[in-house]
């Protein structure tokens, strides 16, 4: 063998062995998952869930009871037949329903003072409404949670199809018996309560789309939480103390790479990558390196991209621990870049610094073309000023629009 296939054959040797054995999956108990997961999809729900003042004013709604009541007796009638996508239907929002509760909520805000100063802060968190009347974003944080429940139920219960069908689709095949009994056995009793008493009117529809997610093992968004913590400890703390100007970027992105391979927790094409990656923070690029991705291929793989692609910078490569963050729940490469955006904004990188993307020269490429997917699945462009520099680099800067929840995708949100 001639010393040019060497490195070949030690990068393979590498790989396989970064392969052996199956990583323990950090499932967050199912309390704090559910708590972690409508915070972030929901954030308005979660707003009201940890406010006993505005749900008192919730529960003495009228029109809020009476939307409440019509939907617990559908889900009554849906529970005699066992079948889950008709727990589906009952259970999501009628479009008359979402606009009667925009409506309502728009009349708490505008007549009741105390409501409206405990909503300001939330109405924060939606950035991509910002420059509209309050009334319309609190409008619009709403139909969105809405629309965003009745998604996890069609796709976790009616098997319809999710974002990414290859690797978030459910679990259970359609019509499954086993799915409709733990259904109906869990729901019931909520169902029941929310017919004897007044109850919130989200909260019949949330806890079943929660339960949803539950059953299917799909609890992806709770993971690695809180993420400024665990692997993400050391850098936070460094970030804290970074002299961000003395770089001409904020950071080195690295999108990951889901081997299809069963078993193969980081492949040729993803450490090929964090070579890249190295490289540039070595030539002092950036003060830190932020690997992106999630448990993604194959579907339900243990393996989380961005904590591997995190062992063979650090492990093999040789970069300081606390150089490296890692962004474990992006699904593509759209939310590659949104929640990179997100990760360094929580930890103080100036927005006006750019940021650079490195990664193999056809990813490359399409990060080029990549906003009219953007629009389409996340609503807006999570980045502005996308400049090729090379054909295995871009720069971009982030956009305060990346900070916006989707709950259209409950596994990245």
């Amino acid at each position: 063998m001639t010393p040019r296939f060497l490195p070949a054959l030690l990068s393979l040797l590498l790989l396989s062995r970064l392969g052996a054995g199956q990583p323990a999956v950090p499932h967050p108990a199912p309390a704090r998952a559910d708590s972690l997961i409508t915070a972030k999809a929901f954030p308005l729900l979660a707003w009201f869930e940890a406010r006993p003042a505005l749900q008192q004013a919730l529960r003495a709604a009228p029109g809020l009871q009476q939307v409440a009541r019509r939907q617990a007796q559908r889900s009554a009638r849906a529970l005699a037949q066992p079948v889950a996508s008709h727990y589906a239907d009952s259970l999501t929002w009628q479009p008359a329903e979402v606009r009667a509760v925009g409506q309502q909520l728009q009349a708490l805000y505008s007549g009741q003072p105390a409501f409206r100063a405990a909503m300001l802060p939330v109405l924060a968190r939606y950035p991509l409404y910002a420059g509209q009347p309050d009334t319309a974003v609190l409008r619009h944080a709403w139909q969105d949670a809405a629309l965003g429940l009745n998604r996890i139920m069609r796709v976790y219960l009616a098997n319809a199809a999710p974002r990414y069908p290859a690797i978030d689709s459910s679990s259970f095949p359609r019509h499954d018996a086993a799915l409709a009994r733990q259904v109906s056995q869990q729901v019931a009793p909520l169902v029941s309560a929310s017919r004897r008493k007044p109850t919130l009117f989200y909260a019949l529809p949330l806890q079943a789309a929660l339960l949803a997610l539950r059953l299917n093992g799909r609890d992806e968004a709770a993971r690695y939480e809180p993420l400024r913590g665990g692997l993400n400890a050391a850098p936070s703390a460094a970030a804290a103390r970074t002299a961000w100007a003395r770089y001409p970027y904020q950071a080195i992105l690295v999108p990951g790479s889901g081997p299809e391979q069963p078993g193969m927790a980081l492949d040729s094409a993803g450490a090929y990558r964090c070579r890249l990656a190295a490289a540039s923070y070595r030539a002092g690029q950036a003060p830190f390196v932020v690997v992106s991705g999630g448990h993604v291929h194959p579907n339900k793989t243990p393996y989380c991209e961005a904590v591997e692609m995190k062992k063979y910078l650090v492990g093999t490569l040789g970069l300081p621990a606390a150089a490296v963050f890692i962004e474990p729940h992006a699904r593509h490469t759209t939310t590659n870049l949104r929640n990179t955006a997100r990760l360094l904004a929580a930890v103080g990188a100036p927005p006006t610094q750019p940021l650079l993307v490195v990664t193999d020269a056809a990813q490359s490429r399409y990060i080029l073309g990549m906003e009219a997917r953007c629009r389409r699945e996340l609503g807006y462009v999570p980045y502005r000023s996308l400049q090729r520099l090379s054909e295995t680099a871009n720069s971009c800067l982030p956009m305060p629009e990346a900070a916006q929840p989707d709950p259209f995708d409950p596994l990245d949100p």
